[in-house]
């Protein structure tokens, strides 16, 4: 009878150490900053839980990388996409580059494009032939306007940035010289020494360029080149959160 006991005590036990040892402590509702762990959009302060990944995601670069948002549901979802000024849905399996595109205004991002007419997004990336988030283009394809001679950043200015992208972004050699045009007149890729040089007011903190405010969180670090600590200044205003 102790022994039956001992082995019912023992098993209760290691039960309780595996609940222990696979539960994730998680942040409050709506606070959990870009690439944390969630279960829903509710939980990340981007809105957008990455349908693929079940991490806080950029709502527009999720569309691109994750197959959307909405970790969690039985289809992703594009909302807080279009709560930035998107509109469409998001594919989970996103149609390849050979088809052509859907129409006039309907196809959604990595969808292909003849014209930025085509995208919801009213941005055909210049390099790709693919519909793309306007921010995301300026880094990353050289601008919308695939078919035009040269690239535009009309649906970025849309969105609120200023200056003329670049098909050649300057040399990350340049960039290390923090070489910047000027106090709020360098747009994304361009070098900086500070927020304030940029037009999207995001100074990526690793690399000393001029970054989408949301993307930056991704990939660099943050914003705030040239100060001791990166911030989400930027990002938060480009979300609506004060």
């Amino acid at each position: 009878m102790v022994a039956l006991s001992f082995i019912r005590a023992f098993i209760a036990l290691n039960f309780a150490l595996a609940i222990s040892a696979s539960y994730l402590p998680r942040a409050a509702k709506g606070t959990q900053f870009i690439t944390g762990p969630c279960q829903s959009d509710p939980d990340c302060a981007s809105g957008c839980c990455a349908f693929k990944t079940g991490k806080c995601a950029g709502p527009v670069v999720a569309q691109e990388r994750d197959g959307g948002c909405g970790f969690g549901d039985a289809q992703p979802n594009a909302n807080a996409a279009k709560a930035l000024g998107f509109t469409g849905t998001p594919t989970a399996s996103p149609t390849s580059g050979a088809t052509a595109a859907k129409g006039k205004g309907t196809q959604f991002i990595t969808g292909p494009c003849q014209s930025d007419s085509d995208c919801a997004s009213g941005c055909c990336a210049f390099k790709t032939g693919k519909c793309a988030g306007p921010v995301v283009a300026q880094e990353r394809d050289g601008g919308c306007g695939f078919g035009d001679a040269q690239p535009n950043a009309n649906a970025a200015k849309a969105l609120g940035f200023t200056a003329t992208p670049a098909a050649s972004p300057t040399s990350g050699a340049t960039a290390a010289k923090g070489k910047g045009k000027g106090k709020g007149t360098q747009f994304i890729t361009g070098p900086c020494q500070s927020d304030s040089d940029c037009a999207s007011e995001c100074c990526g903190f690793k690399t000393g360029k001029c970054a989408g405010p949301v993307i930056a969180q991704e990939r660099d670090g943050g914003c705030g080149f040239g100060d001791a600590q990166p911030n989400d200044i930027a990002a938060k205003k480009f979300r609506g959160v004060r």
